[in-house]
């Protein structure tokens, strides 16, 4: 009996951090600028979008894309000269 409860916990606790892994890896992270009036986010930041945010007095934050979207911010992309 013990033995069967015992292979239960270890069953249990291999799934849940199995689980907790897989959710962490879905989700998507893009960098925004916590100033509300730059409406973009990028997936990879660039030099143009740092030096847009710091002029506007904002900080860039890496944020999940649906967090992105709720504060209203559009996909946007670096212009490579």
């Amino acid at each position: 009996m013990k033995y069967v409860v015992s292979l239960l916990l270890v069953g249990f606790s291999l799934t849940s951090f199995s689980f907790y892994d897989f959710s962490k890896e879905s989700q998507n992270f893009v960098y925004t600028c916590s100033n509300p009036n730059l409406k973009c986010f990028y997936k990879i930041p660039c030099s143009e979008f740092f030096r847009d945010c710091n002029q506007n007095k904002g900080k860039v934050m890496k944020v999940t894309l649906e967090r992105a979207k709720a504060l209203g911010k559009e996909e946007c992309s670096c212009s490579r000269e």
